[in-house]
């Protein structure tokens, strides 16, 4: 067993909900000896700061990384407004830990992972225990050669426009179908070649968002492996979950894997309200443990997030294994999303791998 432990000197930038879970989880780490608080709002960057009890705090990463040298930077920002922090930090050599997806401009991945350095995605799906226990039978040649399949994720109209609202471009393809993709080319020994789409926007269009509600893909591998997408933000916004409803089924030659994440076997009713978390929302009928970055009770953060955070900061100072995704993986997702986008907006087949530009 490990002991020996290498300091970290860690900033979190971006004091929103995922931003204020990460430095949480980050003041409670043994190998964290300085923690800084970053956010363009300098009175939320300094309330998060004093609630947590960081080192320093201020609204500039590049300013801040002169004055205080950082060895780790999470970036949890709008999807939109990842490259600058990212690139900041990477230009000062510290390894980073970046909320999915990578980007949500190709120019910009790219750039990011052109830069090199140490730089993760966190796709926090995978450390989610039932997709790392699928991802181990699958490697361990459990269901064979995978044939195909299907990928569905649901999220409600209530959070979707919360994302819409700090992101305008971000629809339900780059937002959340995006973790299934993750997965599912973490999963598959072979390269993705091929999407045709087909799309669906009342909705969300005629409350003046320009994104689909509802995305139906193909995604075709070069090795003949299938797999059908589906992804909707328009549930009813009382539906019963606080994050994300999740199935992936894979087919394989000696047999097949389904993982179902419904959250349906933990309820719970009150006229004193659930707090949805993710948005300003309270739910008299929930689904306990469908917040999809996990619950905090009894002093201590569970689930994905809490498990990646804590993984992430052990292979920094512990060199402890590590499975989040990296910036290639990153963006190999960000491509897939891209061209399931452009052939549900044309109708025509497209290429994974091209610019995705009309």
């Amino acid at each position: 067993m490990k002991h020996a432990t290498r300091p970290i000197r860690l900033g979190v930038v971006g004091a929103g909900k995922i931003g204020t879970h990460r430095a949480r989880l980050a003041a409670g780490h043994s190998a964290v000896e300085h923690l800084a608080i970053v956010d363009v709002d300098a009175r939320r960057a300094e309330q998060l700061a004093s609630a947590v009890g960081a080192d320093s705090w201020g609204p500039d990463l590049d300013e801040h990384l002169d004055q205080h040298p950082l060895d780790a930077v999470i970036v949890s920002t709008p999807e939109g407004a990842h490259h600058a922090p990212v690139a900041a930090a990477l230009d000062h050599g510290a390894s980073v830990l970046v909320e999915k997806p990578l980007a949500l401009d190709l120019t910009e991945a790219r750039h990011m992972v052109a830069m090199g350095g140490d730089l993760r995605v966190a796709y926090s799906m995978r450390y989610a225990q039932r997709y790392a226990v699928a991802k181990q039978q699958i490697d361990e040649g459990k269901i064979g050669r995978i044939v195909g399949g299907l990928a569905r994720v649901y999220d409600t109209l209530a959070v979707g426009r919360a994302i819409l609202g700090r992101s305008p471009t971000a629809g339900p393809v780059a937002d959340i179908l995006t973790y299934a993709v993750d997965v599912l080319l973490w999963c598959v020994p072979s390269r993705p070649v091929e999407v045709v789409a087909r799309s669906s926007g009342r909705i969300l269009r005629a409350e003046g968002h320009d994104v689909d509600d509802l995305v139906c893909a193909a995604l075709t591998f070069e090795d003949g492996t299938v797999f059908d997408l589906v992804v909707s933000y328009s549930l009813p916004a009382g539906f019963p979950i606080a994050g994300l409803s999740t199935r992936i089924e894979m087919i394989g030659d000696a047999g097949v894997l389904f993982v179902t994440e419904d959250h349906g076997d933990q309820v719970l009713y009150t006229d004193a309200g659930y707090d949805n978390a993710y948005v300003d929302q309270h739910l008299h009928l929930a689904y306990l443990g469908s917040r999809t970055s996990g619950e905090w009770a009894l002093g201590r953060m569970f689930g994905r997030v809490a498990d990646e955070t804590r993984a992430w900061l052990d292979h920094l100072s512990l060199d402890a294994p590590c499975h989040i995704t990296t910036a290639d993986e990153a963006l190999a997702v960000l491509d897939v999303t891209l061209a399931i986008e452009k052939a549900a907006r044309t109708g025509r087949p497209i290429e994974v791998g091209s610019d995705h530009v009309e």
